[in-house]
């Protein structure tokens, strides 16, 4: 049975560890003791650990799967410098569908339109010398606690005919856990779900479902971006599960 290291103890690396629980032996990291208490009452086993500090539990792992949203670079070199010891290790980065540019395209993962002064995008280029690190750049997280509804509850919608790009939390943790069972390391995957309605369509129906007041509309003033997920569905196989429209608070 796999041990999983999971570097954060945030949304995401929660949902995974909620998730997986009683499944896969599973370490988390935090920065914060109270959290660390928190979470060890919860059932889970929690490290104190800070980004680039060394980190013991690389010798005890199978897998490392970094869910932060610390935009570090020099932190993620340091881990690195220690990923050398371990070369068959594999490591599943969370990115972010944000490395592409707004120009109104569609992005696979090899488009050569990316934002490179991005940090996400530094951190690929540092990690990717680890040759079984997998970059996951996943589109805007909703789930329980991220409802689209309220995404713009006290501003005016940005860009409102540029589509949207997400990521229900389901396929967020879904995806790591699909490449981990068949063994998939060394690739980088847009996760992000196939449906892509225009923001100002969606997020004031979003926001009607739960009973709130609609936001204004913005300006439109970026045409956006459609992020592409065929390698994922077409070339790794994996079938989403989650619905855009269907969100638990």
């Amino acid at each position: 049975m796999k041990h999983i290291g999971i570097i954060g103890s945030g949304w995401l690396a929660q949902a995974m560890a909620k998730a997986w629980q009683g499944q896969y032996p599973l370490t988390l990291t935090t920065r914060d003791s109270e959290k660390q208490q928190a979470l060890a009452a919860a059932g889970y086993d929690c490290v104190l650990y800070e980004l680039g500090e060394p980190l013991p539990l690389l010798a005890e792992i199978d897998t490392l799967i970094i869910a932060t949203t610390s935009k570090n670079l020099e932190a993620h070199q340091q881990l690195l410098s220690q990923l050398k010891e371990y070369p068959e290790l594999p490591v599943y980065f969370t990115s972010s569908t944000s490395v592409y540019l707004n120009d109104g395209r569609n992005h696979a993962e090899d488009s050569p339109h990316i934002k490179t002064d991005h940090p996400l995008y530094a951190i690929e280029q540092c990690l990717h010398q680890h040759p079984k690190t997998s970059m996951i750049r996943c589109g805007g997280l909703i789930g329980p606690g991220r409802h689209p509804g309220r995404f713009f509850r006290n501003k005016a919608i940005p860009a409102p005919n540029a589509p949207v790009n997400l990521l229900p939390q389901v396929d967020a943790v879904g995806v790591f856990r699909y490449l981990i069972e068949h063994n998939i390391s060394g690739i980088t995957l847009n996760a992000c779900h196939s449906e892509h309605p225009k923001k100002g369509d969606y997020y004031p129906q979003m926001a009607r479902a739960i009973g709130l007041t609609a936001p204004a509309i913005g300006q439109n003033d970026s045409p956006g971006k459609v992020v592409d997920n065929r390698r994922l569905t077409d070339e790794v196989n994996y079938q989403f599960m989650g619905d855009i429209w269907q969100v638990e608070e």
